[in-house]
């Protein structure tokens, strides 16, 4: 066999098994503003479907954190960005680093209707593009607002059926609006309705042939709250366990399924780990993705 021809056999077979390997669609969800203590902390108390239905099929991270400015402009941005981002919470300031669309869009030739923040909270759409030079908004994504979690949703549903895209950022807002009136009963119950809808949008994902079996879902938070030791669970924003122990679960195509990571982990390991589940670099990006070089192994 001549040697040209094996290299093209080499590379066919290569990129064959590449696409079964990674994944073809990943889905990050924020709930905006939980509490560790609420969430994973609690088992099922609040978070009843992801503890008992999602964790299973996935794996879980107990010990991730925010180990940057813990709002909610801030948190997100280094989630997309893979590095710590000190900008405002005002939403005036955009990520001064590459998000994963502008990596993904300028990597792959993936087309902006592919790619979308959907989010509760309007001064989120600086999250669709950075300012670094040579990204920025011609990589852009697109943004849907809703106004709270269940119109959040039924937006995510509308463009999983007619856009179909590949890539999304969705912010639940409820709970952090919830957890800011000072009212317990009302943040538990915004936590508990987010698990509920959090485990429609699991189930739209096993049922649509677009993203059955193809697609990533993790499902993480921006920031915890103070912990009683610094004010409680009203307000949020310094360095207490509070603010910076959140939840962080994977399912999906690549994911272990019933599996428990202890070791450390933060947010801005979430955008290389979208880089490698979908195939492209993050080379700004100062995390590392959560499936190398740690325990969980790749399917």
């Amino acid at each position: 066999m001549k040697p040209k021809y094996l290299i093209s056999i080499i590379t066919v077979l290569f990129l064959s098994f590449f696409s079964q390997t990674i994944s073809q669609n990943v889905i990050i969800v924020v709930l905006d503003g939980a509490r560790y203590s609420e969430t994973f902390g609690s088992d099922s108390t609040y978070i009843r479907n992801i503890w008992t239905k999602l964790r299973p099929a996935g794996t879980i991270f107990t010990n991730y954190r925010n180990d940057g400015v813990t709002s909610t402009i801030p948190g997100h941005s280094s989630i997309e960005t893979g590095t710590w981002q000190t900008i405002d919470n005002l939403g005036n300031k955009r990520p001064t680093m590459p998000t994963i669309f502008e990596y993904y869009r300028k990597t792959t030739g993936s087309k902006k209707s592919k790619n979308y923040v959907i989010a509760g909270k309007k001064k989120l759409k600086v999250l669709t593009y950075s300012t670094y030079t040579g990204y920025g908004r011609k990589l852009k994504a697109t943004f849907s607002f809703a106004e709270g979690d269940p119109a959040v949703l039924d937006s995510v549903m509308f463009h999983m059926e007619t856009n179909h895209p590949k890539l999304m950022v969705i912010n639940f807002p409820d709970i952090d609006a919830a957890g800011h009136t000072g009212e317990w009963k009302g943040y538990l119950k915004a936590i508990v309705r987010a698990d509920s809808l959090v485990y429609v949008l699991w189930q739209k994902i096993q049922s649509n042939p677009f993203y059955e079996g193809k697609t990533t879902l993790i499902v993480t938070n921006d920031h915890g709250r103070h912990d009683d030791a610094h004010g409680g669970f009203e307000n949020h924003g310094d360095g207490c366990e509070g603010c910076r122990h959140i939840m962080l679960l994977m399912a999906g195509r690549n994911i272990p399924s019933g599996f428990v990571d202890t070791t450390n982990a933060t947010q801005i390991d979430i955008a290389p780990t979208t880089g490698e589940l979908l195939g492209f670099p993050t080379p700004l990006a100062v995390g590392k993705s959560l499936l190398q070089g740690r325990s969980i192994p790749k399917k």
